[in-house]
């Protein structure tokens, strides 16, 4: 399949926030309790988190396929305040009929080139333990789990894990 990957603009706010909330349903509904799911994937409010990160400059991407929005990733440069020159992918996410289908590594690969260019000598993210397929994305990217972990805020505390990789 060919994508588009591009920066995100303050129009692709309401794409972005559905692919926020339709992701977190298929990737998490085995890890969060489906309730809070719920409370947590406000559309309105996802789109004006999106409009916002857009209008500070932040690194939003979206990949794009025929016309249809299916994948963004969102970072950020120096923000993981234990780790030096280090960028931070704070979400990165598939609708799921594009899962294993190449858009998720031309994603990371624009934003690691991004966090690159700006500086980052390494860059991290969180990941849910028992999110396996992630983890197995991640480490085929070249990332590893660095022994940090930390409970998410969720009601079951999900243990998330944190990966990072040179670059």
């Amino acid at each position: 399949m060919a994508y588009e990957v591009r920066r995100a603009v303050k129009d692709d706010a309401k794409a972005l926030a559905n692919i926020i909330v339709e992701s977190w349903r298929s990737a998490y509904s085995k890890i969060i309790p489906e309730d809070e799911i719920i409370r947590f994937l406000d559309k309105d409010r996802r789109q004006k988190q999106f409009e916002k990160f857009i209008e500070d400059g932040e690194i939003v991407l979206i990949g794009i396929h025929d016309g249809v929005p299916c994948g963004l990733v969102f970072a950020n440069k120096g923000n993981d305040e234990q780790l030096e020159d280090c960028g931070s992918i704070y979400s990165m996410y598939l609708l799921k009929e594009y899962w294993g289908k190449g858009l998720a590594t031309q994603l990371m690969d624009s934003v690691i080139k991004i966090l690159k260019d700006e500086g980052c000598k390494q860059v991290s993210l969180w990941v849910y333990e028992a999110n396996v397929r992630a983890r197995r994305f991640y480490e085929k990217c070249g990332f590893g789990f660095d022994g940090t972990k930390k409970y998410s805020h969720f009601s079951n505390k999900p243990v998330e894990l944190r990966y990072k990789r040179q670059i």
